[in-house]
Parts: C-alpha cells; structure tokens; sequence
C-alpha cells in the first residue's frame, strides 16, 4: 500500500520526465504561424506525389506561381524521406489570382489575404495577388502529413480564411560582422517564407567591414570589405533581390549613419579624427561634418543604393552615435569650432541625409531630434516587455510609424525555451519572445494602427554560416506567429507548442537546420545531412 501510495504521489507530480512536455507532442496537419479561421473536415485524403498536380488557371506564364509551383512540386510538399507507391487518385491545387502577375517584389501595403478549401477531390486557393497565393500554398503544404499506420500521405481536408495582422514581419541579418554567403541567405529567405514573413532587413554594413559593392564609389569595398572574396558582387545583390521578391518577401537595405562608419575609409575625408583622452588618435568611427563634399558623396551614394535595391523604404540607422561623439567630435578642436561658428548640432547630419526612399532610422533619431516626417522609428531598446512598449507608445504619440526589434534579439545565448519561458539571468531579459505583442500598449486605437509590425534581429558578432540558420530557427517562428496570427487566438504558448513541433519537424525533414527549441523530444525523420 505504501508503494501504491508513492507511485501515485511520483505519477501525479508530472507529466513525462521532470514535468516536461511529452517528447512527440505534436500536431498532425496543424498550420503555422496560426490562421485566422481555421475549419477542419472529419475527413482525410490520400495523396500521391506522382498524381499531383497544380492548375494556374490564368496565370500561367507568372513567373511568381511558377517558381511557387517549382518549390513546393518537387521540394517542399512532401518532404519526408518516403516513396512508398499506392493508389491514389489525381488530385488538383487550383490557384485562383485576381491581379496581374507583378513585375517587382510586393510592397508594405501588398494584400497577402487569402481562401483556401481542400476537399476530398481538391484544393482551390482564391487570393487578391500572387502573395496571398504564396502564404496560401504554404499552408496548404502543412495540411499534408504521412501516416504511419497507413504507409500513406494525407492531407486533412479544411476551409481556411487567412490574412496577416501586421504589415511588416521580418528578419535582419547582418552581413558586415560575419560575412554570410547568397546560399546561406537563401536558405533563410526560404525559411522566412515558409513562416509567412515578408521583410529582410540586411545590414549590410558596420564599422567592421563594407560588403556591398558599389559601382561609383568603388574605393569602399576595395577598403572596406574584409577580402576581395567577402563581397556581394552586382550579380549577388540582384540575385538575393530577386530569390526574395519570388518568395513575397521585401528586401530592405541599411546602411548605418553617422556613426559604425569605420569601414567607409576608403572614401578619403569622409571619417573625422578621434582622439582618446590623452589626445592620442583612436579609430575613426564618425562622419566629418566639416567637409561638404560628404553630403553631396552621401547623396550620390544614396542614388545607387535606391537603384540597386527596388523598396520603397531604407533604413539609415542612425543608432548609438553618443558613443562616438566623446572621441570623435567633442576633442576634436576642428569639430567644436565648427559647430560653433555653423550653430551646428550633433544630430544635424542625420537631417541632412535625404533620399528617393522612405527612411527608417533606429530610436535615436526619435530620441535626439525631431525625424523627417515620413520616417519609421524603429524600436531597438528596453530591458523587458513593459519598458519596451513604452517606447513604442512614446513614439506613435507623436505619430510616428514603429517597427519594433527589441523583444526579439536571437543574438543572445540562452539555454532553455527562451521563446515561451523567462530565462534568469540574460541580459536583456526580454526573453518570452512568444509574448510580445508590439501593439499591447494603452494608447488610442489610432497609436496602435501606427504599429506596422516588427523584425527580429541577429547581430552577428558570433553569427557566420555555420550556425545562423539553427540560432535564427524555430526561435524566429515564435515572432512569425505572433506577428502574422490574431492576438485573442495566439494566447498560451502551451497550446501552440505541438503546431511548433510539428512545424520544426517538416522544416527539419525538408532539409534544414531547426534546433530543438523546446526540451527533449523527437522527430519522425531526423535532420540528416545530405551527401555531396
């Protein structure tokens, strides 16, 4: 009886080992990031990769919808290492798209809205424009599953209406710390598509190196890179460019001003001399105000950027200038006698700077000045949720669009289940990454339509090929859903945990490199890499 007793006590105690979730908690044909109506059938159907097909119906020769058709075909919709033949009858995807095939990548006010039904006898997807076809398939490519049991595929059939709730949902890589190859981003453009993110902001440039090559200003790479091989050629960026706008995904340069300038040396007069304060020179990490021909170089510059990159927004950093001002500008006598001959601030260059496109400028330039007016602030700092989206409340007060990074920094190390779990001891502690919701602030419902969304960022101090698809995935995946999917229906990360789970899993068997993010589980097919 004792023992009963005892058993009893240690079963009641938890569920599997230690309390924590069961190993193969996870869903079977569950959508990720969440739709926003979601109706499934009582039924299943069977299906065969070689009785598949999908019907453009009138957009045919749509460049989009054909690559779509490409990848899922003969990649990503059955992605899972078995090839079992069975019977099977045809079964037909029909894409249904009312807008004209677009020439250029989608842009921050493109529908992604829309209907998909799957039947016993087909599937039928019904979008605005070739966007919402895209986020479409890619749902539809999670209904499918394989069945164990059966020896069979499945798709499980259901009616789903869907659309994002922010417009701007997306990742920021860093490619100046850590030189990152075109095939590692595209792999990750890849990723970013099968969570229905839309934006990769691609910091190009830092003080460390100038990857990106400029055709008029040549001296900048040829300096600045940190070999002749760690540049992206034209070919490169056009390249990039385009993998992104076939997978509905905008690519939004940075090019950060005035300060992490150190890799722009090559342009000679361009960085003011810093002195340390024994007046002894240190790196110049800071644009020379003194000499106006920087302006009409930046403006020129800024030209080729707008020509290379087709968005209409760039972003022009603008960050952690303060931390240069004390060496490279307040004990340079050169500096502070112009400033007070000119009556010139420290933050007038920032006004100077001007483009063909929308700018976006980290929080400084909010915090320091009064912003161009058609500028988006974007939020990078607070050590918590609370003091984050008092940021975020600040800003639209004085009705500014935000953008907001700083609840999801994937930067930062730190062990356990940080996308759903506080994790002690992190710096910031903003972990919960599954609980940020960028517009869950007091404010009027016209602040809140401000919100546009938000990015997540890897900065890439320790980041490089080998390791930024893992530390990014399925960590990133929590933002997606928290960005894309409803609030009132994304509430408890315990119920989304299985649709995680499976979704890591099909990403895992389609070939890339998901960590676990949760604890110790499995997956039906492990990752396994595939010979050269």
């Amino acid at each position: 009886m004792r023992w009963e007793l005892l058993l009893l006590l240690v079963s009641s105690s938890f569920a599997w080992f230690y309390g924590r979730d069961e190993p193969d908690r996870w869903s079977v044909g569950g959508v990720w990031p969440l739709p926003h109506k979601i109706v499934y059938g009582k039924k299943n159907r069977t299906l065969s990769f070689d009785k598949i097909g999908v019907d453009l119906a009138e957009k045919k020769d749509c460049d989009v919808l054909l690559a779509m058709a490409e990848n899922y075909m003969n990649k990503w919709l059955f992605p899972f290492p078995v090839i079992d033949k069975y019977e099977s009858e045809d079964f037909i995807i029909t894409v249904v798209v009312k807008r004209d095939c677009p020439t250029g990548p989608p842009d921050q006010e493109s529908s992604e809205e829309y209907l998909l039904r799957v039947s016993m006898n087909d599937a039928i997807i019904n979008a605005e424009t070739v966007w919402g076809a895209l986020r479409a398939m890619e749902t539809f490519s999670q209904l499918i599953f394989y069945d164990e049991r059966l020896k069979k595929y499945q798709v499980r059939t259901a009616e789903i209406y869907d659309k994002p709730r922010f417009p701007v949902r997306g990742v920021m890589v860093d490619s100046s710390r850590h030189f990152l190859s075109v095939a590692v981003l595209k792999r990750q453009l890849d990723i970013m598509a099968m969570n229905k993110l839309n934006v990769m902001h691609w910091h190009l440039v830092d003080s460390e190196a100038f990857p990106y090559t400029s055709l008029k200003f040549p001296e900048l790479h040829g300096v600045g890179a940190y070999s002749p091989k760690h540049v992206y050629s034209r070919k490169d960026l056009a390249e990039v460019i385009n993998h992104a706008r076939l997978r509905g995904i905008r690519v939004i340069p940075e090019f950060d001003l005035p300060g992490h300038t150190s890799s722009w040396r090559g342009r000679k007069g361009f960085l003011t001399e810093c002195y340390d304060d024994n007046g002894k020179p240190t790196y110049p990490n800071l644009i020379d105000p003194i000499n106006q021909k920087n302006f009409d170089f930046l403006a020129e510059f800024l030209e080729e950027v707008t020509e290379t990159f087709p968005d209409k927004y760039l972003h022009l950093g603008g960050d952690e200038v303060a931390d240069f001002l004390l060496e490279c500008w307040v004990r340079n006598k050169k500096i502070q006698k112009f400033m007070q001959d000119k009556g010139f601030g420290y933050t007038k260059i920032i006004d100077e700077l001007r483009s063909k496109r929308k700018p976006i400028f980290w929080q400084e330039v909010f915090d320091n000045n009064i912003p161009h007016p058609e500028a988006t602030i974007h939020v990078w700092k607070g050590n918590t949720h609370e003091e984050i989206l008092d940021q975020v409340r600040n800003v639209t007060k004085k009705n500014y669009p935000v953008i907001v990074s700083a609840c999801w920094y994937l930067n930062y190390i730190k062990y356990g289940a940080d996308w759903r779990d506080e994790i002690a001891g992190t710096v910031p502690s903003n972990s919960r990454y599954y609980y940020c919701d960028p517009a869950n602030f007091t404010g009027t419902p016209e602040q809140k339509a401000l919100v546009l969304g938000g990015i997540v960022a890897l900065w890439g101090e320790f980041v490089d090929n080998t390791n930024i698809e893992a530390r990014l995935w399925p960590r990133a995946s929590a933002v997606a859903e928290r960005l894309w999917s409803p609030a009132e229906k994304t509430v408890r990360a315990e119920d989304a945990w299985p649709r995680l789970h499976e979704f890591r899993c099909r990403l895992v068997a389609r070939g890339y490199r998901i960590q676990p993010t949760n604890n110790p589980d499995f997956c039906p097919f492990e990752f396994e890499e595939v010979p050269v």
